[in-house]
């Protein structure tokens, strides 16, 4: 009797064998390096004495736990919080434990300082979107020591720096992060606009803008820096009808760049018209007006939050040159003039305030 050769696997079994055991390799050591940053091993350390001053916001507050060895990442630190039931940050001296779990400082921050700072404090909510106009104005509005003019002038003196502004650039328009301050009866109008500016420097890091502005760059054929993506963010954020439509905002913004095509985004316009206190002029040879100009305007045309920001860091994959609001707080999106057209019609039948 002749025996026969042993039957081989085939070579694509072999292939599809390796690549699950190489993906299942990579899933797992990334989940393994995310739970060690989330819950370092070895558990807490010594006992550290750390102050969170007046005015820190989450993402402040996560810088400092990170230089002060009790967290691991500010990064992942600020992204967790985000899911997570964290109260209000009180300012004082808190008792924390160097190598902590995120949910162990959690708690440490929920449970107060046990030493309080400036027990007389007041929150400041500063709404996202707001023109810098509008922004000062609110201010002065909710702190009875605060003016407009006051504001105005710490910006205008030197007092207040952001290292998000362009050399020969003095607009702060964009700069200053919308969020809940924390501010007492000491703190003056040019401390509470540098606590925004500096929030605003740190948001945009742990977002990676500077990064962003080179990829974004490469991938579209154009010159972009950071400002770029903050003034991409305030037309993001004006433009957007929800968080999940603003991916697809920015890609659209980034598209037409590419090619050289006039943005058309009228809020640039109303932008002007509203900072000149003048009738919105859609003919106008203003830098403003995306109808006419190609280009980004000189400036963000608003505040915006941190969904726009990291929306303009991350757009979209897709090939839209068109977007037209369809229903209440949706747009229709294409690449196609015809399809444009169809859907423009479509707003204008429902009244959703195309002309």
């Amino acid at each position: 009797m002749e025996l026969g050769r042993a039957s081989r696997v085939p070579r694509w079994v072999v292939a599809l064998g390796v690549v699950v055991v190489v993906l299942a390799l990579f899933v797992g050591g990334g989940w393994y390096w995310y739970q060690t940053k989330v819950d370092p091993p070895g558990g807490p350390g010594e006992s550290v004495s750390i102050e969170i001053p007046q005015g820190a916001t989450t993402s402040r507050v996560g810088d400092i736990l990170d230089q002060e060895g009790v967290i691991t990442s500010s990064t992942l630190f600020g992204f967790y919080v985000g899911g997570k039931d964290l109260t209000a940050v009180q300012a004082g001296i808190y008792e924390f434990r160097e190598n902590s779990s995120f949910d162990d400082a959690i708690e440490v921050l929920n449970a107060g300082p046990d030493q309080p700072l400036g027990a007389d404090t007041t929150s400041v909510g500063v709404p996202e979107g707001l023109r810098l106009e509008e922004m000062l104005a609110d201010l002065a509005g909710d702190v009875d020591r605060f003016s407009v003019e006051g504001l105005e002038g710490a910006l205008a003196d030197g007092s207040v720096t952001s290292g998000l502004q362009p050399d020969g650039n003095d607009s702060f328009e964009g700069l200053l992060f919308p969020a809940t301050y924390e501010i007492d009866d000491e703190t003056t109008e040019a401390e509470l606009l540098s606590m925004m500016a500096a929030e605003m420097e740190g948001r945009a890091s742990t977002i990676g803008l500077a990064d962003a502005a080179g990829r974004i760059s490469g991938q579209y054929g154009l010159d972009l820096d950071t400002y770029d993506l903050l003034v991409v963010a305030s037309l993001v954020h004006e433009e957007a009808g929800s968080p999940e439509e603003a991916p697809k905002i920015a890609a659209v913004i980034y598209n037409r760049l590419a090619e050289g095509t006039p943005l058309g985004i009228d809020a640039t316009s109303r932008y002007l018209a509203e900072l000149e206190g003048t009738e919105v002029d859609f003919e106008s040879d203003s830098p403003y007006n995306t109808r006419r100009q190609a280009g980004l305007p000189p400036t963000p045309i608003a505040s915006p939050g941190e969904y726009a920001l990291a929306a303009a860091a991350n757009p979209a994959d897709g090939p839209w040159t068109y977007y037209v609001l369809t229903d209440p707080g949706v747009h229709t999106f294409t690449d196609s003039y015809q399809e444009f057209l169809a859907a423009k019609d479509e707003c204008i039948a429902k009244d959703l305030g195309c002309g």
